[in-house]
């Protein structure tokens, strides 16, 4: 089979996507473009291990050197896919070269969302998307500096937790009513999750409107609509990421907050395949088309995608799964917030393990785990399966949830 796949972007899903190809016996040319200029490597280490200086890139690179030393890899780091023509089979690169492909990847990502008119510097205001980004962060979280995080979800909430731990004075300002509210819906997580980083020496202000931010070269000001003012050594902006589909888009291919998917990863265009955080692809678990932020979902949809570039068919639906780690709690969520009929709590807040769980039509739609981490693969199966359940059932920790898959398989 010798031909040329060319992979659009340099991150997770284009490292995972070279691994998988040569395990399915793929034995063509593989060129990946990376914007970035480090091989693919995993991102969630960014803001806690790596961010904190505890280890190296190396300990999240994807693949070893040799992967792409076998002659038929070829990584173009530091460059950046700037057009696609889908006619005639060809990328265009930022520096200007042209390379022919037979099948096309796109794993671009995402970039982080910034505020309008406030300029990030890499000095005074970050965002956290790269490396590069925790590298240029990382001098400035010293000892009693005074790091503003803008945004309370997973991103925000994980900085603030490192630079906590190195001995910051940590604000976090959120808009919503709770912490996670975007991620996790319901407020019972979110005020858990505010108590720990209270307990910890973190001020959260929830419900906060900015009005203005006066960014100079020492540092910034927040200048809240209720007249109060925060002042920041530093200032981390987390208010989520847009999708990098610019290019697709301008290609033909159909996009909609991403580019369009289906189960297999292709999309509009034939011959053009595109996974990760930038595409959108149907969900039959929550009947509805949905795009994934997530290190499960590169890897896995990635491995579909993959086959199916090589003629073998199968369809991606995971349930979404992720997770953060914060002050020593881990938290798990699965499935994604919608409709809820009822909201059921299994554990003791109180003792820092519990799970909370949304049911709709009698079945879990979204759960999420603090520190119950043994109990994801039961909880996947009940959710995948759509097995009925109670809330009577759920709530009693004196039935083991692989009980309910089982009664439910048998």
């Amino acid at each position: 089979m010798h031909r040329t796949i060319a992979i659009a972007g340099g991150g997770h899903a284009a490292g995972r996507a070279v691994r998988v190809l040569r395990d399915e016996g793929f034995d063509g040319r593989i060129l990946v473009v990376g914007e970035e200029r480090d091989p693919p490597y995993e991102r969630p280490a960014l803001s806690k291990e790596f961010l904190r200086g505890d280890h190296g890139l190396d300990k999240c690179l994807i693949n070893a050197a040799d992967v792409y030393g076998d002659g038929r890899t070829e990584l173009l780091l530091g460059s950046r896919v700037s057009a696609i023509d889908a006619r005639d089979r060809r990328l265009i690169t930022d520096g200007g070269k042209a390379v022919a492909f037979d099948a096309l990847l796109i794993a671009t990502g995402t970039r982080a969302r910034t505020l309008d008119g406030v300029p990030v510097d890499g000095e005074v205001v970050h965002t956290l998307r790269s490396a590069a980004d925790a590298l240029r962060l990382r001098p400035f979280l010293r000892p009693g500096a005074r790091v503003v995080l803008i945004g309370g979800g997973f991103i925000g909430l994980e900085v603030a937790a490192s630079a906590r731990t190195l001995g910051c004075e940590v604000t976090v300002l959120e808009a919503a009513p709770a912490l996670l509210a975007r991620v996790v819906g319901g407020a019972a997580i979110g005020r858990h999750v505010e108590a720990l980083h209270r307990a910890q020496g973190v001020t959260v202000k929830t419900g906060v409107r900015i009005d203005r931010l006066e960014v100079r070269c020492d540092g910034a000001t927040v200048h809240g609509a209720d007249g109060t003012r925060i002042e920041a050594d530093v200032l981390v902006v987390g208010v989520g990421a847009v999708p990098n589909a610019e290019v697709a888009a301008a290609a033909g291919l159909e996009c909609n907050d991403g580019i369009v998917v289906d189960g297999r990863g292709r999309t509009s265009v034939e011959g053009i395949y595109a996974v990760g955080d930038v595409a959108r692809h149907p969900s039959a678990f929550h009947g509805r088309s949905i795009r994934l932020e997530t290190w499960d979902n590169a890897e896995r949809q990635t491995a579909v995608a993959c086959r199916a570039m090589l003629g073998r068919e199968e369809r991606y639906d995971a349930v979404p799964w992720m997770w953060t780690d914060q002050f020593g709690m881990n938290l798990q969520m699965l499935g994604l917030p919608g409709p809820c009929e009822a909201e059921v709590v299994r554990g003791d807040p109180a003792s820092g393990r519990f799970i909370t769980l949304a049911l709709n039509s009698g079945r879990v739609t979204s759960a999420v785990l603090v520190n119950m981490g043994r109990e994801r693969r039961p909880l996947t199966g009940l959710m995948e399966r759509g097995v009925p359940v109670t809330p009577a059932e759920l709530a009693d920790e004196s039935i083991p949830l692989r009980n309910l898959v089982q009664r439910a398989a048998g």
